[in-house]
């Protein structure tokens, strides 16, 4: 009988800048995948990212995003020369990778070096969908196969130790920091019930928990890298080999930083590729979301993401500061990621067809006038068939101006508005005199509640009586 080989899968992360076939791209690296038998995910370059032995890691570097580029015009392989546009550009990338890892061009120009499970691409090639961009990578990939080194337990020894240490740090004063805090609230509660009765009762209920809370928190303090800390810096490594987050960091206040990979929503049978986040967490509870690859077409950085970073957490919000408290910063990053990579329609900050890089998802749901420029104009309101009537007159942003009384076709003779409806002074010498919009009496004719049997010259409003009647005449 035929043996069947499986071969293992390859992910693609898209980004916003990728032009590329991903067609292409999965075609070529399935053959990666099949010569090595390891998972392949194809990814942005990000400097932090881990090592695994189970998968490569093929990243495209990005122009700025990680540092300055230059252009390359062309590169040459056997003798045949491949031109490059201009966003195909070269990112200045600093690494240690030994130069027997490197791979280049006819001409010594390094196209790619691996660096154990990783083939790093200093060209942004994905940026355009030509011959070069396939033939390039397809030679990277044919290359690295014999570059490629999976026996790295020094490196991942060393690299867990590392991060262990860094995370117990962090965790460490986190717990000091929160020490503080849970003191100063006690001190607080303690200046509180002394001014009233049910102040007291609060405090007196809430003083066991918090005592309990901070001689717990004090027992961790004095313990070096206790079993909950290295629990959760394991989970923290885990997390990063997986894939979600390229870098996770803790800082020297106790909080934590995190870069996502690029995050893909999927959504009524279309993706959206948003990019990468940076998901800031404090000790306290507070967080704090940026977008690192910005939407042209979109003013929020995700669709339930506010301007000022802080999420719309729905349902879990009330769970996340608990998780924050246990120290459980892998658990609430889990919860980000899925959080960031799905879409709810009932309410969002922008909808998601603002984030589609080819604008040609329509959502049924948005109105075409949420964008028009012609929104709440005369046209709108009387000839844009889109206009069910929901914009009338009283939204015209001309309603009641002069535009309105004097030069809007659709108020002709004043068919629908006046500007006497509110005036003061009408019936007044300046109404019947100087008001432009009763230039000719058409509005008010002071004349037509005169009790007198002629005009006389005294009279304020002769001369323009006169006038008026020459007018006509003449019209006649």
């Amino acid at each position: 009988m035929e043996q069947i080989i499986t071969i293992p899968p390859v992910s693609i992360e898209p980004w916003p800048k990728l032009v590329m076939s991903q067609d292409e791209i999965q075609n070529t690296l399935t053959y990666l995948a099949y010569k090595t038998g390891r998972h392949v995910i194809f990814r942005l370059y990000a400097e932090d990212e881990g090592y695994s032995e189970n998968s490569i890691s093929v990243q495209v570097a990005v122009a700025n995003s990680i540092g300055s580029a230059s252009q390359v015009r062309e590169v040459m392989l056997g003798g045949k020369v491949f031109k490059l546009t201009k966003n195909q550009c070269r990112v200045d990338l600093g690494n240690d990778v030994p130069e027997k890892n490197y791979i280049i061009d006819d001409n010594s120009l390094t196209l790619a070096y691996v660096d154990h499970n990783r083939i790093i691409i200093p060209i942004e090639l994905t940026a355009a969908n030509n011959e070069a961009a396939r033939t390039l990578l397809a030679h990277i990939v044919e290359r690295s196969i014999e570059l490629l080194d999976f026996k790295m337990d020094g490196k991942l020894h060393q690299m867990r130790q590392k991060l262990v240490k860094s995370f117990c740090q962090a965790f460490t004063r986190g717990v000091q920091k929160r020490i503080t805090e849970r003191e100063w609230e006690l001190r607080e509660k303690e200046r509180e019930s002394e001014k009233a009765y049910y102040t007291i009762i609060d405090c007196e209920r809430e003083r066991p928990v918090i005592e309990r809370e901070i001689e717990y928190l004090k027992k961790l303090e004095k313990i070096d890298e206790p079993r909950l800390f290295r629990k959760e810096a394991e989970a923290l490594i885990e997390l990063q080999i997986s894939g979600q987050f390229t870098s996770i960091t803790a800082n020297e206040d106790g909080s934590f930083t995190a870069v996502s990979s690029p995050i893909t929503i999927e959504y009524d049978g279309w993706r959206f590729p948003l990019g990468r986040y940076t998901i800031h967490l404090e000790p306290a509870g507070k967080i704090k979301i940026e977008d690192l690859d910005p939407h042209g077409d979109a003013e929020y950085p995700h669709p339930h993401v506010a301007t000022d970073g802080q999420p719309c957490l729905g349902n879990i919000r009330g769970d996340i500061p608990k998780m924050l408290g246990s120290m459980k910063i892998a658990e609430v990053l889990q919860v980000l990621h899925v959080f960031l990579s799905e879409y709810n329609p009932d309410g969002p900050y922008e909808k998601i067809s603002h984030f589609d890089p080819t604008g040609e998802y329509h959502d049924e749901d948005e109105s075409p006038c949420d964008d028009c420029d012609e929104r709440c104009s005369s046209y709108c309101i009387f000839d844009c068939g889109n206009n069910d009537g929901q914009y009338d007159c009283h939204d015209c942003y001309d309603y009641r101006t002069d535009y309105c009384y004097l030069d809007c076709r659709y108020n002709e003779n004043f068919s629908q508005f006046k500007p006497c409806d509110d005036c003061d002074d009408k019936g007044t010498e300046h109404c019947c005199l100087e008001c432009e919009y009763n230039n000719e009496w058409q509005l008010y004719n002071p004349c037509n509640s005169c009790t007198r049997e002629s005009c006389e010259s005294e009279c304020p409003f002769y001369a323009k009586c006169q006038e008026t009647k020459e007018v006509i005449e003449n019209a006649v």
